[in-house]
């Protein structure tokens, strides 16, 4: 994105380094992630590029607005944790020119500065819409964010992968141990119930729940979790799962 234009560093602020509790405290990406939909009170998109060897993931909060203060006190010590595995650029519009602004991380005699960039030179102090540029280690920890994204339950802090996501949701801290399950979850919070992550499975992944009973005899755990909430007439979109198994018998 910043290859399409010109830009002139407009402001420079230093930012405090995170304390080691702070640091050992960090959920890492998605954590971020959350806090920020939560800041703006809207969910993230994500784009990727279907280039096995892209690395970049895009992930934008649509009709926002903030002041950039604002978003480096409540966020700058986060993303000087995550640079080290995520390194991260934001990018906006002046609210006033409309032109482009980059914020940006920049390390210097082990010091962390917030960095703001503009085509013109000129400072912004509020910013509209909200782009993440992130850059991963490798193509694989990109195409897992992308799914991260594109699965989870925003305004829960609760997602549901295929299984070779796992060991991501684990190095993540995020894991809900389970049992015989079809997908592997994770949430931000502890001591979620179980039963409660059947309402982020989307159409597909209950298509895919029953075709693995009809077709292979797997008895996966989500059916125990479906039985109890129907037991207790607290199921949610009972129509879906009724369509989903019609689908599956028709697959």
């Amino acid at each position: 994105m910043m290859e399409m234009h010109s830009f002139f560093t407009a402001k420079q602020t230093e930012i405090s380094s995170p304390s080691r509790e702070e640091t050992k405290a960090s959920r890492g990406i998605f954590e971020f992630l959350f806090q920020l939909g939560q800041w703006i009170q809207t969910v993230p998109l994500a784009y990727r590029h279907e280039d096995a060897e892209n690395n970049t993931v895009y992930v934008w909060f649509d009709d926002v607005a903030f002041a950039e203060d604002d978003f480096w006190q409540v966020f700058g010590e986060y993303l000087v944790l995550l640079r080290a595995k995520w390194k991260i650029d934001i990018f906006g519009t002046s609210g006033l020119s409309q032109e482009t602004i980059w914020l940006t991380l920049q390390e210097k005699n082990q010091h962390f500065y917030a960095i703001q960039k503009t085509l013109s030179g000129q400072p912004a102090d509020t910013i509209q819409s909200l782009c993440l540029r992130i850059q991963c280690l490798s193509s694989e920890q990109s195409e897992t964010l992308y799914t991260l994204v594109a699965a989870t339950d925003w305004e829960n802090g609760v997602t549901a992968l295929d299984w070779k996501y796992g060991v991501f949701l684990m190095e993540e801290n995020l894991a809900i141990p389970t049992q015989n399950s079809c997908f592997c979850y994770g949430s931000l919070f502890e001591n979620i119930k179980c039963e409660n992550t059947l309402q982020i499975l989307n159409f597909q992944q209950k298509v895919t729940l029953w075709t693995g009973f009809l077709k292979y005899g797997f008895d996966y755990t989500e059916f125990k979790w479906l039985f109890n909430t129907i037991s207790k007439d607290i199921i949610s979109n009972r129509i879906e799962w009724e369509l989903s198994l019609h689908a599956a018998c028709k697959s």
